[in-house]
């Protein structure tokens, strides 16, 4: 389906290989994208009959009702940063990255759209330069979580 799979690259939204739209997470935001503020519901999800299709337009429905009728919008400050001076610009990040953020610049180096960065962190996993850090995870905190909670007493 070919305009299945523009839109989703259109709207950064992810599909599974039979070109049904996937969720954010099946329990936690089962009508949520990963991109924030969109929403889905009915058959474009999976094949489903009439009542799972009603059942999930209401929830969809209400998620975007809840988001609509705030006064503020808060976004996470969970993204990657990009390091320019150490970047040597392989082209992992631009290749791994599913929602478009790091982008070749007019210099043929990589910069990144901290607007399109979702903080998912896999730029930071495939970058072997560690160009991108995502906030709140540096590699330090994320050694002391693993050691947290492998620590034997």
């Amino acid at each position: 389906q070919p305009d299945v799979t523009e839109f989703a690259k259109k709207y950064k939204l992810t599909c599974n290989i039979d070109d049904f739209f996937l969720e954010a997470h099946v329990k936690l935001r089962p009508v949520d994208f990963p991109s924030e503020g969109f929403f889905i519901a009915g058959l474009a999800h999976a094949p489903k009959n009439l009542e799972e299709t009603v059942s999930q337009s209401l929830a969809a429905a209400g998620r975007a009702g809840t988001l609509l009728s705030s006064e503020k919008l808060t976004v996470s400050g969970v993204i990657s940063k990009h390091n320019r001076d150490i970047c040597m610009s392989c082209l992992a990040c631009f290749r791994a990255c599913p929602f478009g953020s790091p982008f070749i610049d007019e210099d043929g180096m990589v910069s990144h759209n901290e607007v399109k960065c979702t903080g998912c962190g896999i730029c930071a996993g495939v970058c072997p330069a560690k160009a991108f850090q995502v906030n709140y995870f540096k590699d330090d905190q994320i050694k002391a979580m693993i050691d947290s909670v492998t620590a034997i007493d």
